[in-house]
């Protein structure tokens, strides 16, 4: 967000805003961790259970999960040794397989000196992708990197699908891909198509990511599409508007310009616009955000004489200061709470702040005469163009599209004077609409 902020006690103010700020998520991070969806577990046994599976952000493949046989009763915990199938209606589907697993690195920034062919056997669940009757595509992340495995239909076990990277042994400062997984692909394409020329072709333009082996897959199988099992197609990325009313404090230090300085307040309407990237759109849970906003802030600062020149008669200045401010802001939002119809959420951010400025100088005669006049004063080249600030913020979303929230900006430094300092905070009230 853009808005005017400063930290005249720089960290020790700012750590321990965020101290207080952490300690208030605590119980509500806690509380928020389940989000229970309709779905099922396929036990050892092979009896099928109906309920409730809680669907975390699984950054990794999962080991294990919470099942419930009613939304209102008691979890309980299954994991590899106990269920061969769950699927969460709707979104995901995994089944349990004894795989190799490769254990090369994928590091084109500094690459292995030789192929790298070690691997290890474990007993996994496998996220289904791409499912037909003729191939099925899984993908296994761990660690290490994903990886992605074919199974045929007919067969018991899937195989990984091969990539890698190595120095190139002609030159340190190339790299040579080994992309085996264009062969494998192109081999199930000659197996199970009747008309495989144009697939095989465009097996050796893959890239070894899960949209690219999503649609051969599908192709291989005859399917018109290759939309991945069990789940919406969600688009990560959503638009949002918005706008706020944003209350700013101005605050000039004793050795400034003007004497005895009282702060300076503010307030202003402000615009707001941005987009949101959900890691995981079918949860909703962690979501990074640039946001881009526009207001105004208009300050007036009394300016008066020092006692000690014992003036009878002066003059007391008004400087009228006004920031005409563009932020963009970066942010990391995580719903704490995450129901359908309402969400939680807390926010951390960082903007940069472009500001330009007009100052003027009202002059107004205390004593004898009452007269004013107006002027340009120059001493605004003081102050900083842009300036950086944190940003503190909860709120919550109404229906998936009404976002309610309050901001705090903590004191952000915007002069560029050796003597003196003016910092800026800020509080903010918004409503914004997701698209």
């Amino acid at each position: 967000m853009l808005n005017i902020y400063i930290y005249t006690k720089p960290y020790l103010v700012i750590m321990k805003k965020s101290s207080l700020f952490c300690l208030f998520l605590l119980p509500l991070v806690s509380f928020a961790q389940s989000n229970f969806k309709s779905g099922y577990i396929l036990n050892l046994k092979g009896d099928t259970l109906h309920g409730f599976v809680n669907y975390k952000e699984w950054g990794h493949n999962p080991k294990d999960l919470d099942f419930k046989d009613e939304i209102g009763g008691k979890s309980k915990s299954y994991g590899l040794e106990d269920i061969s199938h769950f699927a969460i209606d709707g979104y995901v589907s995994y089944y349990r397989y004894t795989v190799r697993i490769s254990l090369n690195k994928i590091d084109i920034a500094s690459p292995p000196a030789l192929s790298d062919t070690s691997s290890t056997i474990e007993t996994v669940f496998l996220k289904t992708i791409q499912k037909g009757d003729k191939i099925t595509l899984f993908a296994y992340r761990d660690d290490l990197k994903e990886r992605f495995y074919i199974k045929e239909n007919n067969t018991l076990v899937p195989t990984e699908l091969f990539y890698g990277v190595y120095q190139d042994p002609n030159g340190s400062n190339s790299v040579i891909d080994k992309n085996t997984f264009r062969v494998q692909l192109a081999l199930f394409a000659q197996k199970y198509m009747v008309d495989a020329v144009k697939v095989i072709s465009q097996t050796q333009q893959a890239a070894y990511k899960e949209s690219d082996l999503a649609n051969l897959s599908a192709k291989i199988n005859g399917n018109a599409e290759s939309k991945p099992v069990g789940m919406a197609n969600k688009s990560p990325v959503r638009f949002f508007v918005g706008a706020a009313f944003i209350s700013s404090t101005l605050n000039y230090s004793a050795n400034g310009p003007y004497y005895d300085p009282q702060p300076a307040k503010a307030s202003s309407p402000k615009i707001i616009a941005g987009l949101d990237v959900l890691t995981n759109p079918d949860i909703g849970h962690l979501i990074f955000r640039l946001e881009m906003g526009y207001s105004v802030n208009n300050f007036d600062i009394i300016d008066k004489p020092n006692p000690i020149y014992n003036v009878a008669a002066y003059d007391e200045n008004i400087i009228k200061l006004k920031q005409n401010v563009i932020s963009i802001t970066p942010q990391i939002i995580y719903n704490v709470y995450n129901a359908e119809t309402l969400k939680l959420f807390v926010d951390l951010g960082y903007g940069v702040n472009v500001v330009s400025y007009n100052t003027t100088k009202v002059t107004v005669v205390v004593q004898g005469k009452p007269t004013s006049s107006t002027s340009k004063i120059k001493n605004s080249s003081d102050l900083n163009g842009s300036y950086t600030t944190f940003q503190f913020k909860v709120g919550g979303v109404i229906n998936k599209h009404l976002e309610v929230y309050g901001s705090y900006f903590p004191n952000a430094e915007i002069t560029k004077s050796a003597n003196y300092s003016t910092s800026l905070n800020s509080y903010q009230l918004g409503l914004n609409y997701c698209f």
